[in-house]
């Protein structure tokens, strides 16, 4: 998978810093993992991270509560690693969650920008199916974020895929009319929280 190549090359010359997980800095992460918590009540609840990277969402999470319970997944060993280095009461599992989701099922389920890859035609035909995924599997919310926006620009050869975030909300719409978009906090970037 190129993907998982690309994390390898940035993990290897970034050596555990944001840049290993293809955020510009520190500061553009923090701005993506706050639109994702803004909607939700953690309170007491399971928690699954889709795409958890080293799990640096958690700081966040624990900002609006002290009490959860949370999983993280990640196709990335090296990342899973270094999770469980820094989070070490914690779950950290390495897995494909839209290949093989966990059979257990979590109160929210949030994905931080796992979903921006880039599959030529099968682009949306692969976030929709991830979005219904995790959907299915959340027993209260889930809340994703991607690049994108309202009239996105996608440049040939891209890894990246940027998406047109009214077309994902017409999609996410057909599964529940309980829906919060954010597409105001970066010009190429949204979040989209959809609740049971």
């Amino acid at each position: 998978m190129e993907k998982k190549r690309a994390y390898k090359k940035a993990f290897k010359k970034y050596k555990g810093s944001i840049k290993s997980l293809m955020y510009n800095s520190y500061d553009s992460a923090a701005i993506r993992y706050k639109e994702l918590v803004k909607d939700l009540n953690f309170s007491n609840k399971s928690i699954l991270d889709v795409g958890c990277g080293f799990g640096d969402i958690i700081p966040f999470i624990f900002s609006k509560s002290t009490s959860f319970k949370y999983t993280g997944i990640d196709i990335m060993k090296e990342f899973i690693q270094e999770a469980k280095k820094r989070y070490p009461e914690y779950d950290f599992v390495t897995g494909n969650y839209f290949k093989n989701p966990l059979k257990k099922k979590f109160d929210i389920i949030i994905c931080c920008g796992a979903l921006n890859s880039n599959y030529g035609k099968k682009t949306m035909s692969f976030r929709k199916r991830a979005i219904k995924t995790m959907f299915n599997h959340c027993k209260e919310a889930v809340a994703f974020n991607m690049a994108g926006g309202i009239s996105p620009n996608n440049k040939k050869g891209s890894t990246i895929y940027y998406a047109n975030s009214m077309d994902l909300l017409a999609y996410c719409v057909k599964l529940s009319k309980k829906i919060v978009l954010r597409n105001h906090y970066h010009e190429k970037d949204f979040t989209i929280v959809i609740f049971k």
